[in-house]
Parts: structure tokens; C-alpha cells; sequence
């Protein structure tokens, strides 16, 4: 178990966004991918092309303008219909022309939803499974299959779902997902079917667990123990179907069971870990306003109150509007303590608020949330952040919070104690607390 390497897919941009009146506009969801990218996750899923229109317009836009370090984009897609063939299956023929290397095809391993399913059969699903494997193989895309429902398939009917595992592996699929799709199930029993599913078909095998109260994140952790090679999961565990933490599961494999969650191994996250243990930042309050600026004119002014490993430090600026007025207060307080900061420099930001929302800075909303995408300059580089709170003052202090913490640790701190220029994961950065919210615009 030691040293194995884990490869993270994470699911966000799809199930993330699965929450009734959160579907992302494309700018969005390439500003997600970039952060990802630097994150270090192996895949980032993108959606399902032809599901939406911004599905389509998103893959389009994807193949000209991300240029990914680490991860690989992959579009998701279902197998072909009932009796159809996977080379003229209209929804086959969207997932390549998404144009992404690899592909989820999702497939149904429960014996009792197939039986239900209208127009199809065992036999036929089997046979569906296979084929569009292989067409897909033969375009060459490297293929995943999402064996969905598996483990209510296990429990009702084992030789079936193993079946289903094994005819994919033998079409060319590289990894077969054992999802979870109720949720919530016991880790040890997770461990127990990925071990027997393990044993029984010789596949490279990968989990995507769902359910609150750390379930998730759990079940996940035991597959791992048992023998599989992928974990599924989304940013923080975002999104209404409580899918699996894959921050917390890169955390818990690393340091307590010395696995390689990332590409490129785990010591480079290791050392992240190690360095970034104890540097803490955290907004304890913050506060803009308007002071008159002659000739009938507003000028935004902000305060900030935070504290660094512990210690408080505090600033206060002004000039511009008021995510200006917010960038230079953070920077008057950390510049000093972590030099490296000053390296970021705010170009440009965009904010989005819900209809219904109140939406000012520094004014909590009554319903849904603000969400801001801040772009900054890196000294030679460029970062794009993502930060969603109450209000758009609030969205904007997390989103300049996580560019700070993407700094690599040298440069963070500009000391030099880390030799090596690479994004520290976001588990392991300085963290964010929910900002106190005392401002009035």
C-alpha cells in the first residue's frame, strides 16, 4: 500500500453542478479546470457533450484555449441504445467530437434496473457495454467505465455485476469505477466489495463513493485498502449527491497511509504538507465602506483583520471600487509576513450573483450565493481563482485567499525553503475561514 499511486478524477464541472440553479457559464468552468490543473488531480470531468448547450460550447472552447499542465479533460457519455449500433448512436458520436483523450461511459451494473429499463435485456446491456468499449477504443480514447449502481448490484446479483466488469476490461476499458449511487455505504462493506470485485475479475479497479458525515471520504480511503486505483470525487464534496471530499481523501491517503494521490508521487505534496503545517491564514473580520472623494464622488475604502499562524496582522486601504479597496488591505497585511505575495497582482475579476440575492459587499444575501472569478498575475504566470461566499466581498477575500495559497511555499514565504516551484495542493495551504461579515457598502 505504501507508495501506490492513486489517480484523483474529480467530477466536479458534472455532479458539482448537478444543484438546481447552479449550472456554471463556460468562462466559469474553464476557470475551474485551470485551478484544478494546478491543484495536481489526474482527470477533471467536464460534463456530458450534447447534454446542454453550454456542455457543447464548453468542449469547444476547451480544445482551443486550456493548455493543462498535469490532468487530462475527459467528457462523460452512456452507453449505446438498445439494439442500436455504437457507431451511428447519436450520443456516442457527441462524446467524440468532444475531442478529449479519455472518456467515462457510464454503464448500468445493477441486474434489477436493467430488467426494468424498457427495451433492453441482461444480455443486450452486456452487449451494449462491449461494443461501445470498443468503437470508442478503436477512435482512440482511452476509456473508463462508470459501473453504475454497483454495489446494489453486487449485493442482488454478484455474478452479473462481475460480468459487466469483466466485459468492459475485455472491450479495452483501462479502469472499471464502482459507484456507489445511493450513497452512504458502511466502509467496511465498500472495502469488502472492491476486494471481492478485485479478485474475481483481475480488472484495475476505481470507487466513487457518496454520503455525508465523512462517509464519503471513508468508504473512499477503504477502497484504496483494498486494491483500487482511482477515487472519484468532487471539490470539497460540492454538489447535492454528497460525493466523496477529494481534498480530504489526497489528505488522509498521504499522510496516513503514505499513498501517492497526485501525479508525479507524494513527496513533492509531502514536503507541502510539511511546510505549509502550522501557517495558517484566516480572515477574522473585514469591513468596506465609502468615504466622500470631492465632486459629488464615492471612494471605496476597506479594513481587514487576520491572523498568520496565530498572529494577528491588520491593514487598511482604499482607492477604486470596493474588490480593489479589498485587494490592497490584504496585501498591506500579508506582504510583510509572507513577502512572496506580492508576487500576485489583481488584473481582473468578474462576479455573479443569483437572482434574488442581495449581492452588495459586505452584505450577507437571503438567498443563494455570490460567486466571484478573480484572474491575477503571477509574475510571469497568470492564476485563476474561483471563491464562493454570501456576499461578493466575501467570495473575493476567498478567492485572492486561494491564489495565496497556490503559491508555491518558496515563494509564499520568500525565504527559498522550498527548492522546487510547483503548486501546493489546496488541503494544504494557508486556509480560509468564513469571513466575518460586519462591512456595509
Amino acid at each position: 500500500m505504501a507508495g501506490q499511486d492513486i489517480q484523483l478524477h474529480d467530477t466536479t464541472l458534472r455532479d458539482g453542478a448537478r444543484p438546481a440553479g447552479r449550472v456554471l457559464p463556460v468562462d466559469d468552468r474553464l476557470a475551474v479546470v485551470r485551478c484544478l490543473d494546478g491543484l495536481g488531480v489526474g482527470f477533471i470531468e467536464g460534463g456530458q457533450p450534447g447534454a446542454t448547450a453550454e456542455d457543447t460550447e464548453f468542449f469547444r472552447r476547451a480544445a482551443g484555449e486550456l493548455r493543462l499542465t498535469g490532468a487530462v479533460l475527459v467528457a462523460r457519455g452512456a452507453a449505446r441504445a438498445p439494439g442500436a449500433s455504437a457507431a451511428t448512436d447519436p450520443r456516442v458520436r457527441e462524446l467524440l467530437a468532444a475531442g478529449t483523450p479519455v472518456v467515462t461511459l457510464a454503464a448500468v451494473s445493477d441486474s434489477r434496473r436493467v430488467e426494468r429499463a424498457p427495451g433492453t435485456n441482461l444480455a443486450e446491456n452486456l452487449a451494449a457495454v462491449g461494443g461501445t468499449v470498443r468503437h470508442l477504443v478503436r477512435a482512440g480514447r482511452r476509456v473508463l467505465l462508470d459501473a453504475e449502481h454497483f454495489f446494489d448490484g453486487h449485493r442482488a446479483n454478484r455474478e452479473y455485476a462481475l460480468e459487466v466488469v469483466r466485459t468492459a476490461a475485455e472491450a479495452g476499458a483501462e479502469t472499471v469505477v464502482l459507484c456507489d449511487g445511493a450513497g452512504g455505504r458502511p466502509p467496511d462493506e465498500v472495502g469488502a466489495v472492491v476486494s471481492d470485485t478485485l479478485h474475481g475479475t483481475g480488472v484495475e479497479l476505481g470507487v466513487h463513493c457518496r454520503g455525508g458525515a465523512g462517509r464519503a471520504v471513508a468508504g473512499s480511503v477503504a477502497a484504496v485498502a483494498a486494491g483500487a486505483r482511482q477515487v472519484r470525487g468532487t471539490v470539497c464534496g460540492y454538489g447535492r449527491r454528497r460525493d466523496a471530499d477529494l481534498l480530504s481523501v489526497a489528505a488522509q491517503l498521504i499522510v496516513t497511509r503514505g499513498a501517492a494521490a497526485l501525479p508525479g508521487g507524494s513527496a513533492a505534496l509531502g514536503a507541502a504538507v510539511a511546510e505549509s503545517a502550522g501557517r495558517a491564514v484566516e480572515v477574522v473580520s473585514w469591513q468596506v465602506g465609502a468615504d466622500p472623494a470631492g465632486g459629488g464622488q464615492d471612494r471605496s475604502s476597506a479594513s481587514v483583520l487576520l491572523r498568520v499562524d496565530g498572529v494577528a496582522t491588520a491593514a487598511t486601504a482604499s482607492g477604486g471600487g470596493a474588490v480593489e479597496a479589498l485587494d490592497r488591505a490584504v496585501h498591506r497585511a500579508l506582504d510583510p509576513v509572507l513577502p512572496g505575495v506580492r508576487r500576485l497582482r489583481l488584473t481582473g475579476h468578474l462576479a455573479r450573483v443569483p437572482a434574488g440575492h442581495a449581492g452588495t459587499v459586505g452584505t450577507a444575501g437571503t438567498a443563494g450565493t455570490a460567486r466571484v472569478v478573480a484572474s491575477f498575475a503571477d509574475g510571469d504566470g497568470r492564476l485563476d481563482t474561483v471563491g464562493v461566499a454570501a456576499d461578493t466581498g466575501a467570495a473575493f477575500l476567498r478567492a485572492l485567499l486561494e491564489a495565496v495559497r497556490r503559491l508555491p511555499a518558496r515563494e509564499r514565504h520568500g525565504d527559498g525553503r522550498t527548492a522546487e516551484r510547483r503548486p501546493a495542493a489546496v488541503a494544504y495551504g494557508p486556509t480560509l475561514t468564513e469571513p466575518t461579515l460586519t462591512g456595509t457598502d
